[in-house]
């Protein structure tokens, strides 16, 4: 959920007693671990559930505040986006039928929050990116008007001393800039948490790094992108990148991400974790109400560690340390911060029980295993799974092992013999282990099921309209609680969008030629001759669209005597042009009454795509009463 009550550091004396709330609550954290002050009866286990917010046109919606209010339960609480929302699960002892009961507890909250949502039109959506997500979605008007929120983002902000930008190569490239961090909005997740006896904590959390690729692989459910192609598991690369504060101008030596997995195996205290955060990383935030936490140990009172645990909410490890305090018993967990959210809530709940299955398994090699494993092939493996899921090949202890192979016939049985020990319903481990047996087995993750429709969709409809779809169709199958391995494909021959609501950005084409003000006339016009197209938009240096030539226009020059050897000397300067956002019905408008092919689609005065007479032609409900042919006398058309 994160501390709302923050506030940024205004000045050196602030940061200065920050920093000695922070030093001194790693003291009195290391004094109790010394002193075994932790809880050590059973386990529990615990899940955070990230959602997405869709509208009827399954576009993200901005409504978490006010389905909040009339969700009205505590379980749930807001996001970084407005077009997200999250529920905290109950803790529940790790044994019996723990999962089972989870599951139910989670589709219980989650049909509330449905129901509130559809009472607005709106949907709630479990996915690790929500495939209709834009750029134009990452505004300030999009961030939850939270100060915590606009605290960190500007902070984070100042230290990197430039816009946030990420890039990621897939089959697809995606280059983007951002000047908050609401990149990182995008990212939905299901977090996992075991209690973790104190004593035991060094080894588990190094095992819980070792297992992150392979569990990683079979899991992986965020491919897609604003419409590209990119990781298995997206969400990996776009968190780190979301939150870099290293700048390429100033990486002159090894520095670490704020989101990251590590450098090396922990090697004698839980503690050795918050101390590399504040070595690593500057503090951000403060807060005016601190205590002393070394004196509330000396009366007797458990700390609640608030000054340290702050900084720890602004650094993010994949399997972090959390200090929990309930009613005063101090426990120690660790939290698996790597799932996505979705496909469904079975197929949540079932990478919960892997995950929670591994944690209590004998490592090979036993407890201090990590004393001869290579911490960078575990890391290495992570970064596999995230970009290829189940077609990785993993080093594992030494040897190259197909991710299919070593989940099956060695990672599933260790899993079994984990949730046995731990007390786990044989009607649980049968029914959970099953679901993540037939998915790898089917080589069916929420990634494969995605990229594979995408691709179908968008052989027929525009990108626009294949993200849309795979929204519609995975609603319908969360519904149903389905796990990912049974859900259909679809079937080009018989799907339809009869009788559905498009905008321009769901027709438009987005693969549009375009050349600068001062390119040459030669270049435009072999590149009309070649591409066999009517019109080319003309941009400046910067982007901005200024103006279009069209192959009339270069036909009329030939027989001009006046002398033009630039775009920018003959580009049509006034155009007419529309936003993505706009119906087919105005774009439909424009075009007849200005008699026109087609129109640029521009968003902040940068061409984002070109819709024409073609594309609406190719969705028979939108079809115009009358199509127009290009005429040369028309200078307009393009």
């Amino acid at each position: 959920m994160g501390d709302f009550s923050v506030r940024k550091i205004n000045n050196a004396e602030e940061r200065r007693k920050m920093y000695q709330h922070a030093l001194a609550d790693i003291k009195a954290f290391e004094q109790m671990l010394a002193d075994q002050q932790f809880d050590t009866s059973p386990a529990k286990i615990g899940a955070e559930q990230e959602l997405c917010i869709v509208d009827k046109h399954q576009q993200p919606a901005r409504s978490a505040l006010q389905l909040l209010d009339t969700i009205n339960d505590p379980h749930y609480t807001n996001e970084l986006g407005l077009f997200n929302m999250e529920i905290n699960l109950d803790p529940l002892l790790l044994s019996g039928s723990c999962f089972s009961t989870m599951e139910t507890a989670l589709l219980d909250l989650l049909k509330k929050g449905q129901q509130a949502a559809r009472d607005v039109e709106e949907n709630i959506l479990l996915a690790g990116i929500l495939p209709t997500l834009k750029y134009h979605h990452l505004g300030f008007d999009y961030m939850t008007p939270v100060e915590r929120y606009r605290t960190l983002s500007a902070a984070l902000s100042n230290i990197r001393g430039a816009n946030f930008e990420i890039y990621l190569q897939g089959v697809d490239d995606l280059m983007l800039s951002l000047g908050s961090v609401l990149f990182e909005a995008c990212n939905t997740s299901f977090q996992l948490h075991l209690q973790i006896h104190p004593d035991e904590f060094v080894d588990r959390h190094n095992w819980a790094q070792m297992i992150s690729g392979p569990v990683l692989s079979a899991c992986v459910n965020s491919p897609l992108l604003f419409g590209n192609e990119l990781w298995a598991e997206t969400r990996i690369a776009l968190f780190k990148q979301s939150l870099d504060t290293r700048s390429s101008q100033r990486f002159l030596r090894k520095k670490l991400p704020r989101v990251y997995f590590g450098d090396s195996w922990l090697q004698h205290s839980a503690a050795e974790l918050w101390k590399k955060d504040l070595m690593r990383f500057p503090l951000l935030v403060t807060s005016d109400d601190l205590e002393d936490a070394p004196q509330m140990l000396r009366e007797g009172r458990t700390p609640n560690l608030r000054g340290i645990r702050l900084h720890n909410g602004t650094t993010y490890t994949w399997n972090r340390l959390c200090y929990g305090f309930p009613k005063g018993n101090p426990h120690l967990r660790i939290e698996c911060r790597y799932l996505p959210a979705g496909p469904s809530a079975a197929d949540e709940i079932a990478n919960f029980a892997f995950w929670i299955g591994l944690m209590n398994s004998e490592p090979i090699g036993g407890t201090k295993f990590w004393k001869k494993a290579d911490f960078k092939a575990a890391k290495n493996n992570f970064i596999k799974a995230a970009r290829t899921g189940l077609q990785s090949v993993f080093q594992w202890f030494g040897k190259s092992v197909p991710a299919q192979t070593l989940i099956l016939n060695q990672l599933l049985p260790m899993a079994r013999q984990g949730l046995q020990a731990s007390g786990v319903a044989a009607a649980d481990i049968e029914h959970y282990l099953g679901i993540i047996g037939r998915r790898v087995s089917a080589e069916t993750t929420g990634s494969e099921w995605m990229v594979q429709n995408f691709r179908t969709l968008s052989q027929r409809y525009s990108p626009a309209i294949a993200q849309r779809e795979l929204v519609r169709l995975m609603l319908d199958h969360q519904d149903q609680n389905l796990p990912v391995h049974q859900w259909e494909n679809i079937d080009p021959k018989v799907y339809t969008l009869a009788g559905q609501t498009l905008t321009v950005e769901q027709l438009m084409s987005t693969d549009v030629l375009s050349v600068n003000e001062n390119d040459s006339l030669e270049l435009v016009e072999h590149i009309l001759d070649w591409k066999k197209i009517h019109h080319l938009p003309i941009e400046t240096t910067n982007g901005d669209l200024v103006g279009l030539i069209t192959d009339g226009m270069i036909e009329r020059l030939k027989t001009s005597t006046e002398q033009c050897h630039y775009a920018k000397d003959v580009m049509l300067k006034q155009l007419y042009t529309i936003d993505p956002q706009a119906s087919i019905e105005q774009a439909q408008q424009i075009m007849i009454e200005y008699r026109l092919s087609g129109l640029p689609v521009v968003y902040q005065n940068k061409l984002v795509g070109i819709i024409t007479q073609r594309d609406l032609d190719r969705v028979e409900e939108v079809r115009p009463k009358k199509a127009y042919e290009y005429h040369e006398e028309n200078q307009w058309m393009y």
